[in-house]
């Protein structure tokens, strides 16, 4: 964000207002980028839920009438107000790298010192003898602290205002294009003379003096004289003369003022001036053009007796980086045994993909190590490995993912502090020379000799010539049968087919190993194979135990759907409606909403997913059986339409 800003500074935006550069953004980008590419690269990270950006990474296009660039336009203005007023001194900053910087216009000053200057020398008799240069240094520290501080007006800040600094106007749950500001969030701090407004700064303390207090008297000193009296008066001189000259936005609240920077009288400037303390060391960035007024300001900092020196202009690394840097995003995302078979093909598709490339394609993979064999990422030139990996094989098969094209790779691999990972650090040719066993498994495992001999059942029977609507592919179907209490069909057809050949079946499977399981795993397979339905370590038991059980929590969800239903309906017709009804009919709307949605998606839930979670088939990704956690997460759904808001509730199943 930061390379794209300062590429429009430079090309473009130096000399412009804070308000001008924010316009100017879009209309510069959009002619380098497509439309979709802009929204993309621009789109925050905490507006990817909305449902505009899914349909245009799905479709390749936006929705009809969609406002998807209209927030990501407002979220890019915001960050810029953001860039150069509270976050202006907070990491590697346009600022503090010496890109860019505003400054408060100096056309604008130069009539309005006058005409302060005026009424200080006719009006407080103390400071008749100050001078415009006295005046300038004051000033320059006043805007640069009120800007530092976040006092920037911004349309959007109305509520924010209005509520005392209260963040919930301005999170995400108010605006959807808004970063998420919590209660302990940074926010932007104005000037205000109400006491006790933790957002806000005090103009007056009379107990404590506020920075406001002590910056006037460090720079006149005369106004100690007059007392808090004085100060008082001069600021209120001050700020209305600003506010005429249209420097700063005031706004009235009782008997209460506020006052912030309109961001029209800030001009950027690639012109920037680093100073510090002489006696501190605190830093501050300011334009190249007002060095010679900042050259022995006293220090910003209450305490410090020190003042403002130039600093020498070395290069910076990240300076350079902005001005020259490439606009490119990285899309990130999960490979994981967590995701569907369809999902996980598509992100290695998308991952993949050279020629049809779509800018939302995602450039990096976190994984766990189900890339770890047979996936053929193309040219993909780096990997990285979180921990030193168990074994030789498994380090080999890792790295062989990149340079597959050509034979050219980097390959990186973290070392923790484990004596696994330090063993190997020290000595990393007995990672890279190895010897490397092939991979095995232990054949007495009792789960993993349950789920093989279930697949060998299935295949079995699959060849024995069934017809292909014998086995259904939803898990709904087969829990509408198995209601019926009639016993026919899937799994009933299954457990009989299994119970006629067990010995066939059992013998069958056992020649695969040619003598290699011990007796102990032969006599559980065969209790396994031979027990009946109302033996717990039985195939029929744990297959029919398990649908029962997903039947029971599925006749527990309708259930509750019927009881919402009638509950709703019964509230709806009530004539006695209080305050509170609607929020709380759209509460339970969005409860129902969230449980059809579970419903629907224990229906649609492919058959061979199933059991392989309930761990009844070979799980090659997680060896044990999982954990299923049903979760509903709701998200308002913006339908553009004039007064109406509705809500979609996509339920989550995951197995972990």
């Amino acid at each position: 964000m930061r390379t794209a800003i300062q590429q429009l500074v430079n090309q473009e935006g130096s000399g412009l207002s804070l308000v001008e550069l924010a316009e100017k953004f879009p209309e510069f980008w959009l002619k380098r980028m497509s439309r979709e590419e802009y929204i993309a690269t621009f789109l925050a990270p905490n507006m990817e839920w909305l449902q505009d950006y899914e349909f245009l990474k799905d479709t390749g296009k936006l929705p009809e009438r969609s406002r998807l660039l209209e927030f990501v336009n407002k979220r890019i203005e915001w960050e810029i107000f953001a860039e150069y007023g509270f976050d202006a001194r907070i990491g590697r900053t346009l600022e503090k790298t010496g890109s860019s910087t505003v400054y408060i216009s100096s056309q604008l000053l130069s009539g309005i010192k006058k005409a302060i200057l005026e009424k200080i020398h006719n009006e407080i008799d103390s400071l008749r003898e100050i001078t415009e240069l006295e005046l300038s240094r004051f000033l320059a520290g006043f805007f640069v602290h009120l800007k530092n501080m976040g006092a920037i007006y911004h349309p959007v800040l109305n509520g924010y205002i209005e509520d005392w600094g209260s963040t919930y106007r301005i999170s995400q749950k108010h605006i959807p294009w808004m970063p998420n500001f919590g209660p302990t969030t940074r926010a932007p701090a104005f000037l205000a003379t109400r006491p006790g407004v933790d957002r806000f700064e005090q103009l007056f303390k009379s107990s404590r003096r506020s920075w406001y207090q002590r910056w006037a008297e460090k720079c006149f000193y005369r106004l100690k004289m007059l007392g808090e009296s004085g100060t008082v008066y001069f600021y209120r001189l001050l700020l209305e003369q600003l506010v005429k000259a249209g420097i700063l936005e005031q706004r009235v609240k009782g008997k209460d003022r506020i006052w912030a920077i309109l961001p029209q009288a800030l001009l950027v400037t690639n012109q920037v001036a680093q100073m510090a303390c002489s006696y501190c060391g605190h830093k501050i960035s300011i334009a190249a053009s007002e060095a010679d007024i900042w050259a022995g300001v006293p220090c910003l900092r209450s305490q410090c007796a020190g003042q403002y020196k130039l600093l020498e202009n070395k290069e910076n690394y990240y300076a350079h980086l902005f001005a020259a840097g490439d606009i490119k995003r990285l899309f990130c995302a999960e490979h994981t045994g967590l995701l569907k078979r369809d999902e996980r093909e598509k992100l290695e598709t998308a991952f993949k993909a050279r020629s049809d490339r779509k800018p939302w394609f995602p450039d990096l993979l976190s994984c766990t190590p189900t890339l770890e064999m047979g996936i053929d990422i193309g040219d993909l030139s780096t990997t990285i490995q979180c921990t030193v990996p168990p074994a030789q094989a498994n380090y080999l098969q890792r790295i062989g993912r990149a340079g597959r094209k050509d034979g050219n790779a980097l390959n990186l691999t973290i070392a923790n502090a484990k004596p696994h990972d330090l063993y190997f650090y020290s000595d990393p040719v007995k990672m890279i020379q190895g010897e490397v066993d092939p991979p095995g498994v232990f054949l007495d495992a009792s789960a993993v000799l349950e789920r093989q001999f279930t697949a060998y059942c299935f295949d079995c029977w699959v060849q024995s010539g069934i017809a292909q609507d014998v086995l259904p592919e939803k898990v709904g179907t087969v829990l509408n049968e198995l209601e019926k209490e009639k016993k026919a069909g899937f799994p009933f057809n299954f457990l009989t087919f299994v119970e006629s050949r067990q010995t066939e079946l059992f013998d069958g499977f056992l020649k695969l190993f040619s003598d290699q399981l011990s007796e102990t795993a032969i006599k559980h397979l065969k209790i396994f194979v031979y027990g009946d339905q109302k033996h717990e370590g039985s195939l029929s038991y744990k297959i029919l135990d398990g649908l029962y059980r997903l039947s029971n929590e599925r006749k527990s969800l309708r259930s509750r759907i019927r009881r919402l239903h009638k509950f709703i309906k019964t509230r709806e017709n009530d004539p006695a409606k209080d305050k509170n009804f609607e929020q709380e009919i759209d509460e339970l709307r969005k409860e129902k909403s969230g449980l059809q949605a579970l419903v629907k998606n224990i229906n649609s839930k492919n058959i061979y997913n199933y059991f392989t979670d309930e761990g009844l088939l070979p799980n090659y990704a997680f060896p044990e059986q999982g954990i299923i956690l049903h979760s509903i997460i709701f998200r308002s759904r913006e339908t553009y339409t004039e007064g109406e808001k509705k809500y979609e509730s996509p339920a989550k199943s995951r197995n972990s």
